[in-house]
């Protein structure tokens, strides 16, 4: 049995004190270091750091006084860590923070580990870990983390946090497409030929006030239906592709036939819009329990005599944050709408004009594809009155399917037996929908009635109101304004032609000239 004397305890506590007023004066000194020297803290913000760390200095010199006397107090020579993981816990939790440590910092905090296993060689890690977080005022995970990048040798600094605005593709709307796609075609008028760097200097002017670079620019009027072609001479300009143009040409032809026939039809505009709450300043309505903004869609048509009578439909859409409004109309809901409320009040005869939107676009005749059997395309050309060899391949099969097949909609089916045409816009021609400023006028109308603090009324019914003040001259207004957009792009279309033969021309007569 080992006897151990009083004297020797005494002496060996003594010691142990000596010890902890050495690393309290060393904690001291550093910190003076940090705050002449480096100029920066361990953790955010700087200055409250540094006030924080002189209050925690005497905490630790007293962690550090109890932890060598449970040491001294176990005659096993095995220290009892409880209280010590108790309170240096607290102090840990106090200090954490979530701010990244550059390599000087980290550096600094592997000096601190080393210089306390320097003093202490017993120290466990878990109980080294704690202490030197307690005195650098960052956590025991990132002490740890430290630790593990020091031993593989890569004390790097964090990469630096750039932040990115947000993407000018999903900030586009009709209205600046549309200045887009006439200051592209605006080229050709004046004899030019466009490029991305004199249209980029042209749109960061009004109307448009265009924020994005050339990349962005590119892609946007890629989206529009513009790409480069190659034309004789190997040269490649932008234009405007074959599909969009005679798609363009047909409506405008169209509406020019009906206009100036002997007894024009009635043209009737169709048209979707959304209304979130949150969009208008002032108070409407009570304010709502869930966090969930209160949003309505708005399905409504009209003509030169202003809205049609019967014709509003209004709906809350059940969608998810993730989801577009759009997702929430479907063909069947408009299907509905279409059948009951604007057919029977229209003029006989009407010519209705909508957008190519997915749901007033439900295919009736689908056509085969890749994934269906030989069998079964030969069973649809059958049922169509096209009479394949049926000893030609698949893919001849389909050929013949994309040749003679017209896409049929139920929503022209539907008009066509009440008597009356359907027309669609072109692609990424919302702007000749005159229906486009309507809904401008009435959602500011809608932020006009919304601002008014006097009468206090629900969303629905400051729609309903908006829409009920607009009037037959409004429309008129902006028919108007959407024939004068049809007859400039009649003159842009002839100028694109013209600037394309003399182009061509050109071409040709510059490369025989070099051949010769």
């Amino acid at each position: 049995m080992i006897m151990i004397k009083e004297e020797d305890v005494d002496v060996q506590i003594k010691e142990e004190e000596l010890e902890v007023e050495h690393e309290a004066t060393f904690f001291v000194e550093m910190e003076g270091m940090y705050c002449q020297q480096e100029k920066r803290s361990l953790s955010p913000p700087h200055h409250e750091n540094i006030q924080g760390s002189k209050r925690q200095w005497p905490d630790v010199e007293g962690c550090l006084n109890e932890q060598t006397m449970g040491w001294c107090r176990n005659s096993s020579g095995q220290h009892t860590n409880s209280t010590e993981s108790t309170t240096f816990g607290h102090s840990v939790n106090n200090t954490r923070n979530t701010q990244q440590l550059t390599t000087q910092t980290k550096q600094v905090v592997m000096n601190v580990h080393d210089f306390f296993r320097s003093q202490n060689q017993l120290l466990s890690e878990t109980d080294l870990e704690m202490k030197v977080a307690a005195a650098t005022g960052i956590s025991v995970r990132s002490v740890q983390r430290v630790k593990r990048q020091a031993k593989e040798g890569r004390l790097l600094s964090p990469p630096l946090v750039r932040t990115r605005q947000s993407p000018v593709l999903g900030s586009i709307d009709d209205f600046v497409e549309g200045c887009l796609r006439k200051e592209i075609l605006s080229f050709y008028e004046r004899g030019e030929i466009p490029t991305l760097d004199a249209l980029l200097e042209m749109v960061k002017e009004p109307p448009v006030h265009f924020q994005g670079g050339r990349t962005s620019l590119h892609r946007i009027i890629k989206n529009i239906g513009f790409q480069y072609t190659r034309v004789t001479g190997g040269r490649q300009i932008l234009i405007e592709k074959k599909d969009i143009v005679a798609s363009r040409c047909n409506f405008l032809r169209v509406l020019d036939d009906n206009r100036n026939s002997s007894s024009p039809r009635s043209e009737v505009y169709i048209d979707e819009t959304f209304v979130c709450q949150k969009e208008f300043v002032g108070i409407i309505g009570p304010k709502l329990k869930n966090k969930k903004e209160m949003q309505y869609i708005i399905v409504h048509a009209g003509g030169e005599k202003g809205f049609v009578s019967g014709g509003l439909h209004m709906f809350r859409p059940q969608i998810t944050n993730r989801g577009h409004y759009k997702d929430a109309v479907t063909p069947q809901c408009f299907q509905i709408w279409f059948k009951d409320q604007l057919l029977p009040n229209i003029p006989n005869n009407s010519l209705i004009i909508m957008d190519d939107a997915h749901w007033h676009s439900n295919i009736v005749n689908k056509a085969p594809d890749t994934n269906m059997k030989k069998d079964c395309i030969i069973q649809w050309l059958q049922e169509n009155n096209i009479a394949p060899d049926k000893a030609v391949s698949k893919l001849e099969l389909l050929h013949i399917v994309n040749s003679y097949t017209e896409k049929l909609y139920d929503i022209d089916l539907i008009a066509k037996n009440c008597g009356h045409e359907v027309l669609r816009l072109p692609p990424h021609h919302d702007h000749l929908n005159p229906m486009v400023l309507i809904w401008h006028q009435v959602k500011s109308e809608i932020k006009k009635k919304s601002q008014d603090g006097k009468k206090l009324q629900t969303l629905d019914e400051i729609i309903k109101d908006a829409v009920a003040n607009i009037t037959e001259k409004d429309w008129r207004m902006c028919m108007h304004r959407t024939r004068e957009m049809g007859e400039q792009y009649k003159n842009k279309d002839k100028a694109v032609k013209c600037m394309l033969e003399k182009l061509t021309l050109n071409l040709d007569e510059s490369s025989t000239d070099e051949e010769d």
